[in-house]
């Protein structure tokens, strides 16, 4: 097995122990959780404004229209960097429309899962029909929580952190039964 595909491996486990992760967490305490979240999210998007602005500043000479891009690029992801570190409070209190927005991109997730799996299939390649469940949990959780995002927050949590950990155990099945047996 070659580097590329032992990577891309570890990727794929990281993401699906994140998945079971964060449900449990969205289970135990998801006030702390989502403020978290909010706040290392600030921190990423404050280091990628910075590194925009340096490298806008350093291609000044190569170009006006890219300096003005990278430069209020830039600015950009620092203020939304700053907005989410420092006034994780107050973006949280935005989180319904994030929701909403976060249960579109999981119903997007789950037909693109079956695609996939459609694709892969039309070229002969193999595949476990838990790739299809994992899917229809990914297409069912972002309906609810599209659908729910501002009544019965509680019920909310609770449902996207058992989805997240039953979808996390699926695909770690799926993934242990695809590429290995």
């Amino acid at each position: 097995m070659n580097g590329k595909k032992i990577l891309g491996y570890l990727t794929i486990v990281f993401f699906i122990f994140f998945e079971v992760y964060a449900g449990v967490r969205l289970l135990t305490n998801p006030v702390e959780f989502t403020n978290s979240v909010v706040v290392i999210f600030g921190i990423v998007m404050i280091i990628i404004g910075l590194v925009s602005i340096i490298r806008a500043i350093q291609a000044k000479a190569s170009g006006m229209f890219a300096y003005r891009l990278g430069l209020w690029g830039g600015i950009l992801d620092l203020v939304i960097g700053v907005l989410c570190a420092f006034f994780s409070t107050k973006v949280v209190g935005l989180f319904p429309v994030l929701v909403m927005i976060y249960g579109i991109i999981m119903v997007i997730s789950g037909i693109h899962k079956i695609r996939n799996y459609l694709v892969l299939k039309d070229f002969g390649v193999n595949r476990s029909w838990l790739i299809v469940v994992s899917a229809i949990l990914t297409i069912v959780l972002g309906i609810v929580v599209f659908l729910n995002p501002f009544s019965a927050t509680g019920a909310a949590w609770t449902y996207t952190g058992i989805f997240l950990i039953v979808e996390g155990v699926v695909d770690l099945f799926t993934f242990i039964f695809s590429f290995f047996l």
